[in-house]
């Protein structure tokens, strides 16, 4: 019997159960269904060294855990995975690959596949300081966005007005815009450079009126569809003023929904192999459950002129559709058999 780990965000005195929490407890019943023993594992920075040897006990530790938690980073977290993927057990995504495709700059990496756009990489702040308002003044709507986060942490739009104003809004942040110099817009971002850290800058996308869909994968087989259509940083604009609006609910969508079939298609038959040759990971090394946030373009026209990728979510994908539940017991049953012939 292969015994499976379920790695969640948690205190020592935290109550978190993955088996019963609602966003895992059925693809854990369905491991269990398969003849898998599953577990729930709270992880948190000061339990660190005493779970290298527990996790080791499994043969495949599944992981959701934010870039970002309560303040922290994975940095303690990605460390341990390392050294139990080395006793060679499955991690569902390994740090290395979570560098090479879940992070920003992924949409610097490949902004010439057909689904990039005009994307630009600032590695230091001198650079930032000297090409970013070139960039602003040209199209007025730019996106800022740092190297590890998640749920609109560290995402910021920056809008140039016809009076010469500059305002940024906070994707986390309900949308509240703030008016600045660019003196003080540089000062704001200049922490994002510490510790090696870099800015990926995107042009704002227009079409977020049409609503932006995710694409959830397992391995390279689409599992599944979600479509939200109102995003963060959805701009309300009317003759009395300008808000943001509210993300709303997303809907999800199995593999086999028509509606995205054209997006299965091309991920599957192009863009998927496409990112692993550019990247250098093998099947054997593509997350056990990732997506890919695409804006909708025009929306009557081919796949390649219709989304344009927003961006990369791998370390914790959380809730999916329950179509790619059966996506990820099958890759992780793969996987294990190929390990032990």
């Amino acid at each position: 019997m292969n015994a499976l780990a379920i790695l969640i965000y948690g205190t020592k005195d935290s109550s978190r159960n993955a088996l019963v929490e609602e966003k895992y407890k059925e693809l854990a019943q369905t491991f269990v269904k398969q003849g898998y023993e599953v577990k729930s594992v709270l992880y948190s920075d000061d339990q660190a060294d005493e779970l290298g040897h527990y996790l080791s006990t499994f043969d495949a530790i599944l992981v959701w855990v934010n870039p970002i938690e309560q303040e922290h980073n994975r940095d303690r977290l990605d460390q341990l995975l390392r050294e139990v993927a080395s006793k060679g057990r499955l991690v569902s995504t390994h740090p290395d690959v979570i560098l090479k495709m879940g992070t920003k700059d992924i949409l610097f990496k490949t902004k010439y596949m057909e689904w990039g756009g005009d994307t630009e990489m600032y590695t230091n702040f001198d650079f930032f300081t000297r090409t970013f308002p070139s960039k602003l003044s040209a199209s007025k709507q730019r996106v800022l966005k740092q190297y590890r986060g998640n749920g609109g942490n560290g995402v910021y739009k920056v809008t140039e007005h016809t009076d010469g104003r500059i305002s940024i809004a906070h994707a986390i942040a309900g949308g509240e815009s703030r008016t600045l110099t660019l003196d003080e817009l540089f000062q704001e971002f200049k922490p994002f450079f510490a510790d090696q850290g870099l800015l990926i800058d995107q042009e704002w996308n227009t079409n977020t009126v049409n609503g932006m869909v995710r694409c959830y994968v397992s391995g390279t087989k689409v599992a599944g569809f979600g479509y939200q259509e109102i995003n963060a940083l959805y701009e309300l604009n009317n003759e009395i003023n300008s808000s943001y609006l509210p993300p709303s609910k997303r809907y999800y969508f199995t593999e086999n929904c028509g509606i995205f079939s054209d997006l299965r298609q091309v991920m599957e038959d192009q863009w998927i192999p496409e990112l692993q040759n550019k990247l250098d990971i093998p099947d054997t090394m593509m997350p056990v459950i990732w997506d890919a946030d695409f804006f909708i373009n025009a929306v009557n026209s081919p796949a390649a002129k219709k989304y344009t990728l927003c961006e990369i979510n791998v370390s914790c994908v959380s809730p999916f559709p329950p179509s790619a539940i059966k996506f990820i017991v099958a890759e992780v049953g793969r996987r294990l058999s190929t390990k032990t012939t």
